[in-house]
């Protein structure tokens, strides 16, 4: 079966196609910080990247202490190349250098893709956002009326970090998925039998009158847990949210509930870093109208599992401060939610 784990901001694969004549950077862990390593950059590709990216990824790398704070220990963002690419080419910001290349992936959204032995960060740059509609995901909030820039790049390249190093350090439930792997699997995706992720959630959820309505009661179960000043009323709702679901998901097929505990174990601890870094650059109440405001908005295919990924990291914020610490993805969010309740009966 496909998986649909490659790109936190496009949920089908949506404006991506594969680009021949890639360029392999050897993967090193950076040993300094990220002001320090900027200050140092040789612009090797300077005339053809604006003075706009090279402020983005400078102030990307400088939100590190920020998202340290927030727990997953051993998550540097500056050890992953990022990709800012213009339609023409890409430029590969790593190691204190801006590299030029041919695309690898000709893109309208982030996503953490593998290249040679290891994976990438890939963006469009900004430029390359203009005239669009609308984004996949995680970036798919920010852009509803209320505009992408240069914060909202920065909260998606973070986004697509903690991506980049999930695959490189993890088995997610279990499975791991190598750079060559993933090349391997997308490669053979569209000659193979069986439905995507995608697919498979929107027959047994979307399409399905019955389960559509409970999941939109267990959304808003999430929300109010989340919203719960006191624990007591918080595991009050998280236990009506565990009946509600049960009765969900006893209708679904083993692939398709997989693909939820996939999708919300690497999507909503991604877009809770992304929410996260949009707060610290652009506020509170940003934050509050595109990320806890939004927790209950059901959405077709994986997105809805963004949001109940994100609610469940909050509640555990609360239930057990120290989650993160040691999280390997070997469980999903909900076994590790249920454990935090089950400690504090």
């Amino acid at each position: 079966m496909r998986h649909a784990v490659i790109s936190a901001a496009q949920k089908g694969g949506i404006g991506m196609k594969k680009s021949t004549g890639k360029i392999s950077i050897q993967k090193a862990i950076a040993a300094v910080m990220g002001t320090a390593l900027l200050a140092g950059w040789i612009f090797t590709a300077d005339r053809g990247i604006g003075s706009q990216e090279k402020k983005i990824y400078r102030e990307a790398v400088e939100q590190q202490g920020l998202v340290d704070k927030l727990g997953f220990s051993g998550f540097r963002l500056e050890e992953y190349p990022v990709a800012m690419y213009d339609g023409k080419a890409d430029y590969v910001f790593y190691q204190g250098k801006i590299e030029k290349r041919s695309p690898v992936l000709e893109t309208f959204a982030g996503t953490a893709y593998p290249v040679g032995d290891h994976y990438e960060v890939i963006v469009p740059t900004l430029e390359r956002f203009d005239g669009l509609l609308s984004l996949a995901g995680g970036v798919e909030g920010m852009v509803s009326g209320s505009g992408y820039g240069g914060e909202e790049q920065i909260a998606t390249i973070w986004h697509e970090g903690l991506h980049a190093w999930q695959m490189s350090h993890f088995q997610i439930l279990g499975e791991n998925l190598t750079p060559a792997e993933m090349e391997k699997e997308l490669e053979q995706s569209g000659n193979e039998n069986g439905d995507s992720e995608e697919t498979l959630l929107v027959k047994e959820l979307d399409q399905n009158a019955e389960q559509k309505k409970r999941m939109k009661k267990e959304m808003q179960l999430l929300k109010t847990a989340a919203e719960k000043k006191d624990i007591d009323g918080m595991k009050a709702a998280i236990l009506e949210y565990r009946e509600q679901q049960e009765k969900r998901q006893e209708n679904m097929s083993a692939e398709a509930l997989m693909a939820e505990k996939r999708c919300e174990l690497t999507e909503g601890t991604a877009y809770y870093v992304e929410g996260n870094v949009l707060k610290a650059l652009r506020g509170e109440n940003v934050y509050r109208e595109r990320y806890l405001d939004t927790l209950d908005v059901f959405e077709g295919g994986r997105g809805k599992f963004y949001r109940t990924g994100m609610a469940k990291c909050l509640i555990l914020d609360r239930l057990e401060p120290d989650w993160k610490t040691g999280l390997d993805f070997t469980e999903s969010l909900d076994e590790l939610l249920y454990k935090a309740v089950e400690s504090t009966l």
